[in-house]
Parts: structure tokens; sequence; C-alpha cells
């Protein structure tokens, strides 16, 4: 009988453990994972009746704030600009918790956050509410020149500034209002989660970060920067229509069935997919996953949002040949991902990561934590990166992007676009050539999008708008707003 209350103890006390074990993974080790994670209501419904900080663009502008209202309930959460901050800012809802930077920093908005609830040692001896308040990197003008250019079209833009990180502007569309997600009246909020989740263009889907459409001949500014570090630059690829490829994948021809080849500069000049193949060939699928690796195209870019950044699929998992993957068949990528590729080439090839979030600063204005730039290292040295804009800033000069073209700026860029299962135009482009103010990629997708030669005109279009605007902003980058 004691042995058998022995085993029964020892089985008992290793139930003990393991259990406070467990306990300690969920609530210390993956605490954070927890509760940043979307579907954890509980951080925001707790706190959703409380005082709550504001989030301000660089410029000034107040883009959510919390007021007094009448009612059972003593605060309401507003967005003075209804949509225009919908898929950054996100929303807070009484039951149905929140989204983007309301969530991702709700902790600091909510007073949560040490450092917020004690700004100074009386706070230690008496309880007041205390929040933080967002300064965003983005600007309230130049967010407002990429919503006024894509208009009526379905995508996204993203504008960056290259030296920085910071993203001055990111646009998504079709959108919704956040206003009506934070209402006071629950039930009006529950039937317009269930039409926006059940809408087929997926309006809560910030396309600009978390949506991937096929990169095509933007991938093979990548191939360049490979076939340039690895001594290739002067290699000359005979001029083809079509070679074969070891599958799946098949054959790989260029578009119309020309013939085309030559010198890198050639290639791009020309978007020739049988030329960059066959220096992927040379290269090997190796040095272009480790190249797409430095350059943070297979990892999430964090940019303060909730959302789950993703990269592009690596070749390993897209299980395509390097021929394929060199030419951007198959290889995927959202818009804010493609102009932090780009950023990266306007900077010398310095990578710095992409920023929305600026400062976090307590109830009185004072700055409790600054998000300064952040260098993730050099997956190419300046004088590739000179070489590749050079090269970009001849192919909207002479080769298939001259659309991008400005009188009075000097435009580096690429455009491409797809009309298989899934329609869509690229554009990404740098300006000024010179001295980089700005890294911007748009992307625009649909049905509508059905003649090749019209949607890049369009998007091009687009792009031209965008950048001859910013420019003529005053003090364009961060550090000059006032």
């Amino acid at each position: 009988m004691t042995k058998r209350i022995l085993h029964i103890g020892v089985a008992l006390l290793l139930i003990y453990v393991l259990l406070f074990v467990q306990l300690e993974l969920i609530q210390v080790v993956r605490a954070d994972t927890l509760r940043d994670h979307p579907q954890n209501t509980r951080e925001i419904t707790m706190v959703f009746d409380a005082p709550r900080g504001s989030i301000t663009t660089a410029d000034g502008e107040t883009i959510a704030e919390t007021v007094g209202v009448s009612g059972t309930r003593p605060r309401l959460r507003q967005y003075p600009y209804g949509s225009l901050y919908s898929h950054l800012v996100g929303f807070i809802s009484a039951e149905h918790g929140g989204s983007g930077l309301e969530q991702k920093h709700n902790d600091f908005l909510a007073g949560n956050n040490l450092e917020v609830r004690i700004q100074d040692k009386r706070d230690l001896f008496v309880d007041r509410a205390r929040t933080g308040q967002l300064e965003l990197s983005v600007r309230h003008d130049v967010q407002l020149v990429a919503r006024a250019a894509l208009g009526r079209y379905q995508g996204a833009a993203v504008v960056i500034d290259p030296s920085s990180g910071a993203v001055l502007a990111m646009w998504s569309s079709p959108h919704f209002d956040p206003n009506y997600l934070s209402s006071h009246d629950l039930a009006a909020v529950t039937n317009d989660l269930v039409a926006l989740n059940s809408d087929k263009d997926l309006p809560l889907t910030n396309r600009a970060n978390s949506y991937l459409s096929e990169a095509g001949a933007i991938f093979t500014v990548v191939t360049a920067a490979s076939a340039i570090e690895a001594g290739l630059s002067d290699f000359v690829i005979p001029q083809k229509n079509a070679i074969a490829a070891e599958p799946p994948g098949g054959p790989i021809t260029n578009r119309r069935n020309e013939t085309c080849g030559g010198n890198l500069t050639s290639l791009l000049l020309t978007n020739c997919r049988t030329g960059w193949a066959t220096i992927g060939s040379d290269l090997g699928q190796s040095e272009l996953s480790n190249r797409s690796k430095s350059f943070g195209l297979t990892e999430s870019v964090s940019i303060d949002t909730s959302s789950n950044l993703r990269g592009l699929l690596t070749p390993d998992k897209m299980g395509l040949s390097a021929p394929h993957v060199a030419a951007g068949i198959g290889v995927q990528l959202s818009p804010l991902h493609a102009a932090h590729l780009f950023a990266t080439i306007a900077n010398n090839g310095l990578r710095i990561r992409p920023r929305v979030v600026h400062q976090i600063q307590g109830h009185d204005g004072s700055v409790i934590r600054e998000f300064a730039p952040e260098l993730l290292g050099q997956p190419i040295t300046s004088d590739t990166a000179l070489r590749l804009q050079t090269m970009l800033a001849a192919n909207v000069e002479r080769g298939t992007a001259r659309a991008l073209a400005l009188n009075d700026v000097e435009v580096a860029g690429m455009l491409e676009s797809g009309f298989n299962d899934h329609p869509h135009v690229w554009a990404i482009a740098i300006a000024p050539v010179t001295q980089p103010e700005l890294a911007i990629a748009v992307l625009l997708e649909g049905d509508e999008l059905s003649d090749p030669q019209v949607t890049e005109t369009v998007v091009a279009r687009i792009t031209r708008s965008i950048i001859e605007a910013v420019l003529r902003l005053p003090s364009p980058n961060l550090e000059g707003t006032q």
C-alpha cells in the first residue's frame, strides 16, 4: 500500500511540475507572442473605455484620438481622416479587438507600459491615468498624394526615404472606415465586419505589406546584383528567344517570342528572360537564395504594425529552377518589399529597416522611445549599387520603363506586368538618381487590367505624379519636417 501511495505521489508531483512549466511557457516565454497575436482581443477590449493616447503624422496631423462622449461609455475612439490611414493605424473595438498600430502599440497608447505609467517619481505614489502618444514617420501630405494618384484603382503604393528607412506613405485600396468599427453600436460593428470579411475584394487586407504578386522582371535587379558581385558584369549572353530549363517550370521564352541577349544593361533594357535565366544557371540557386535573404526579401520586414509581413517565396519552397528564379518567374513580392529593395540600391547598398513609427511620447510630449534608423546590413557594395542605379536610369531613358521619365528629374526604375491568373502591373522607381530622396513601389491589380500597354501607361502616370508631387513638397525627408 505504501509503495502504491509513493507511486501516486510521484505521479502527482510530475503532473504538477509539467503544469508549472507549461504555465511558465505561456505566461513568460510566449507572453509577447500571445499578446500580439491578431486573434487576441482581450488586450484591446479591456481598455476600450479607458483614456488612450493619440496618433499623429510626422507633419503634425492627428489621425487617431479618443474623445469624451455622453452615454454609458464615456469615451469614443475617432479617426478624423476616415479610411486614409485605416490599414496602417487600424482600429479598436469593444468586442472584436483591434488591428494595425492600435493593436501593436496598445500597451503604450493605453498607458499599460511602465515607461508611460511612470514618467516622474510622483507617479510612484499617485494613481493617475497616463497614456502614450505615437508620432509616425508617415507624412500626411505624402499620404494624400498617394491616395489621390491611385484614385479608383485597386492596389497599393509605398513611398520610402532610402537614407532613413522612414515610410512616408503607405496606401492600400480598397479600404475601410475605422470609425464604423470603433463605434459603440456593437451590433452594427459586427455586421460591418462580417460584410468586410466576406467582400471578395478584401478591403481589410493591407495590399502594401501583406499581399503578394508575381515580381517578374522586378526581381532581375537581384540577379543583376549577384552577377556583378560574382564578377560577371562583363558577361555577354548569346542572342536567344527560348532556352530549356529543368522541370518544374518548363522552357523559358521571351515575351512575343523575341530574340535578345547582350550584357547586363542590355538584358535589363529589353526584359530579356532568356538572358537572365542563362545567368541564373551560372549563379546557381544557392547564390540567388542567399542574395534574396541578404536583401530581406525572404523574411518579414517589420514596420511596427500587427501584420505578419511575408517575404517572397524562397526558391527551395517554390520548387523552381535557378533559371526560372533568376528571370523572376514564380517569384512573389509585396509592394513594401519591392520599395525596400530599391531603397537599398538607392542608399548605396546599405539596407535600413523600414519604419512607420518615429517616436513614442509621454502625455506631455516628452520622448519616451525613439525609433532611429536601423542598419540591417549591406547586401551589395556601393560600387554595385551605383552600377544598378545607372542601369535602372538607362532603363527609364531608353528601355522598357521610358514611361516613367520626367523632364526635370532623373528617374531610375522598372515597369512589369502579368496577365495570367492574377492580372497586375508594377512600377518601381528611385528619384532623383544622383541623390535619391525616395524609393516608390506602385502595384495595380484586378480584372480590369486587360491590356499590357494601357495598364503600364496608367501605372507609370500614377508613379510620375507621386514623384513630382512629393519632390515639390517642402522638406520631403523626415529629418526636415516641422
